[in-house]
């Protein structure tokens, strides 16, 4: 499980995901990992922590696109 987070001056949003490891198939060709079944763990609002299970399912979805701004090596196993 790695985590990761995406912050803006009136949010941050805490995401995990399991991290699931990738190459090309072949000998000798690179090695990365991406995650996948990526979550909101924690929401901060304007400098309220909000219970992410207490917001809509639509407003989860779009946060959860901020989790495709973040750079992947920022994620933390």
């Amino acid at each position: 499980m790695a985590q990761a987070t995406y912050n803006t001056e009136e949010m941050t949003i805490v995401f995990s995901a399991d991290m699931d490891r990738n190459d090309y198939g072949v000998s000798g060709s690179p090695v990365w990992y991406e995650p996948i079944n990526i979550e909101v763990d924690t929401v901060e609002i304007l400098g309220v922590d909000v219970d992410p299970k207490c917001l809509p399912k639509d407003l989860i979805h779009e946060f959860l696109a901020y989790a495709d701004e973040i750079d992947w090596d920022d994620w933390d196993a």
